[in-house]
């Protein structure tokens, strides 16, 4: 366990909420033979009083979380259109020959840059998930993105334009391994390109489903800033985009450039609304407890006379399932083949296509995955019960 912040080095954090103990979010149960093994892991979340960054402090060993992975991207459709999107970002902000990504998962920015002209070439550490990528006919490589994998890198293909990484920054226990790595990859006047989920928007909605072990870090801009800087980078660009509830795209080089205006006017933002503050953080955290007391209130009253299903199968899901006690609900939706037929961790609630829905639909449908809300409920316009959603507030329609 770390106790120095991973931003400022400070030792200064402060717990400002405790999730209690939870299953890895990710730790889905292939068949219910082995319960006994599963294993629970507390999840205290702190802030640095110095900085306020917002991290977990006591990971789960990555290798165990990330060796058979169950989340490929390419099978979100939200997910497939964001990365052709943000591949077209890419190539009409820098125009770049070649990219690195890591933590590129099954190829999904890879694929749609390659098919315009850039060469991409992708790091992850899930053998099953490169394995995908690879099967696609995508240059991938398996292991962390650390100095030694840098090194054989660069060997094998040279120096890179871009470097970039999406959802997956936020997963390191150690940032400054892969910024070393990265400044080891990138041409003198490359950039790096990271997208994260952002601390303002984890406040702003209440997101407190998305603090769990494999998300490690919540940057502010400040914060990350800070990291940056202390790692021999210079943020120059940042805006808010959409991406997994409310995210951040941040460009960075090693030489300084001018900021922009969207990146002042971010700052800005956060320095009015406090984002950075400790005392923000305390009155989130209280938020939070009772968020999941009136939600684990609520659904239980209706699961005594009704039946519940939940849809998406995701880390969010677990913290639900689990945070709020909802063993009653009795089945979950995803369309994932790396999901469906196996059991949710914790609660060990049945993971089922979309098809199983119509056979029996349940009287009541809790969205754990409730920022593609609209999506599903269009997907699944047949059903005539009543829908839920928990965040940005507890809704039923």
């Amino acid at each position: 366990m770390n106790s120095l912040c991973r931003a400022c080095g400070k030792n200064k954090l402060f717990e400002f909420l405790h999730l209690g103990d939870m299953p890895s979010a990710g730790g889905f149960l292939k068949n219910l033979k082995n319960i006994d093994c599963e294993e629970l892991y507390p999840l205290p979340i702190h802030v640095c009083k110095n900085c306020c960054l917002i991290q977990v402090i006591k990971p789960i060993d990555a290798e165990s979380l990330f060796k058979d992975y169950s989340f490929a991207s390419s099978t979100v459709t939200p997910l497939i259109n964001h990365f052709e999107k943000f591949s077209d970002w890419l190539i009409e902000r820098f125009n770049p020959e070649k990219l690195l990504e890591f933590g590129c998962n099954d190829g999904i920015l890879l694929q749609p840059l390659e098919k315009k002209g850039v060469t991409a070439i992708g790091i992850d550490i899930s053998h099953n998930i490169t394995s995908l990528a690879r099967e696609k006919g995508l240059k991938v490589e398996t292991g962390f993105f650390d100095i030694e994998n840098a090194e054989k890198i660069v060997k094998k293909y040279g120096l890179f334009d871009i470097i970039s990484g999406s959802n997956s920054f936020a997963h390191n226990e150690k940032p400054s391994t892969i910024l070393n790595a990265a400044k080891l990859c990138l041409k003198d006047d490359g950039v790096l390109v990271l997208e994260f989920m952002y601390a303002g928007d984890l406040i702003e909605k209440l997101q407190w489903d998305t603090l769990y072990h494999e998300h490690l870090t919540f940057y502010s801009l400040f914060t990350i800033k800070l990291l940056l800087e202390n790692n021999g980078f210079f943020v120059f660009d940042a805006e808010k985009i959409n991406m997994h509830g409310g995210s951040i795209r941040l460009s960075a080089s090693i030489n300084k450039r001018p900021t922009t205006e969207s990146f002042n006017n971010l700052i800005s933002e956060e320095f009015d609304k406090k984002i950075n503050d400790l005392n923000t953080w305390i009155n989130f955290g209280n938020n939070i407890k009772n968020k999941i007391d009136i939600v684990n209130k609520t659904l239980y009253e209706i699961g005594r006379n009704k039946k519940i299903w939940a849809y998406g199968a995701a880390g969010k899901a677990t913290m639900w399932l689990n945070a709020c006690n909802l063993n009653y609900v009795e089945a979950i939706i995803d369309e994932s083949p790396l999901r469906a037929g196996k059991f949710m961790p914790g609660t060990h609630t049945p993971i089922l296509f979309p098809s199983e829905l119509k056979k029996n639909p349940p009287d009541y449908i809790f969205i754990t995955a409730w920022n593609y809300a609209d999506i599903i409920k269009k997907k699944e316009s047949w059903y005539k019960g009543i829908w839920i959603t928990p965040l940005p507030e507890l809704k039923f329609f």
